[in-house]
């Protein structure tokens, strides 16, 4: 009796943590938390690199499972390490803006951030040899966000991006984040990972939740793949 408690608590908990964040998303249409939950795909995205120690684990672990993901990197990090922005654009992966700095997006200027947002959007895009236009999203640091701020980022040609699923990975046991992420994950959602923090290794944390979706029948896409509406079939002309 007791496990039958428990898992329904469970789920109740996992359907109050979606039935937010669909609330939230119908909310503000204009940030992306998370995509159709009709459709068997979730999008797995990592912020805070690129880092010398995690972004080349973690390229080797999804390269492995063959899938695509999301970096959303900051720009003074993707600075220091231009090899590291040319080896994920070449596997394939979309690329994010962070920040150019880890710090609050509503205590900078916004004519400075307007700056910092550009200087790294065109890195990104010059070191992985795409166009700055299809590196548009943007993750702030902390989640944080305000009304103003939405619509200068909306104004500027960006697409605010939060998500629907973030473990502290960095402050508990791999075993609970693992737990967290899978217990929690359906279709539609956006996983946030974090790399340079502490903890256990990102990317064997991410190796073994890749298993774990991957037996759920859950395939991975990109951001952007989550938020494109699915191609609508042409009826075959009549014979």
């Amino acid at each position: 009796m007791a496990s039958s408690w428990s898992k329904l608590a469970g789920d109740y908990a996992i359907a109050a943590l979606h039935g937010a964040a669909r609330q939230i998303q119908r909310r503000f249409p204009e940030v992306l938390l998370m995509g159709d939950a009709e459709r068997p795909e979730v999008a797995l995205s990592f912020d805070d690199g690129p880092h010398p120690r995690d972004t080349p684990a973690l390229l080797a672990v999804l390269a492995r499972h063959g899938v695509t993901a999301t970096f959303s990197w900051l720009g003074e990090r993707a600075e220091a390490r231009p090899d590291l922005v040319r080896e994920a654009a070449a596997a394939g992966h979309q690329l994010m803006i962070h920040g150019y700095r880890h710090r609050s997006f509503l205590l900078e200027r916004t004519d400075v951030l307007a700056s910092m947002l550009a200087r790294t959007q065109l890195f990104l895009a010059t070191h992985s040899g795409r166009d700055p236009t299809a590196i548009t999203g943007v993750r702030p640091p902390f989640g944080h966000l305000s009304g103003p701020l939405l619509r200068s980022l909306r104004a500027w040609g960006y697409q605010p991006v939060l998500g629907s699923i973030m473990p502290i990975h960095w402050l508990q046991p791999a075993r609970l984040s693992v737990r967290q992420v899978l217990a929690q994950t359906l279709g539609g959602d956006l996983i946030v990972l974090h790399e340079s923090l502490g903890g256990p290794p990102v990317a064997e944390l991410t190796d073994t939740i890749l298993a774990g979706l991957r037996e759920r029948g859950l395939a991975l896409v990109s951001v952007d793949a989550l938020r494109t509406p699915p191609a609508v079939p042409h009826p075959a002309p009549p014979r």
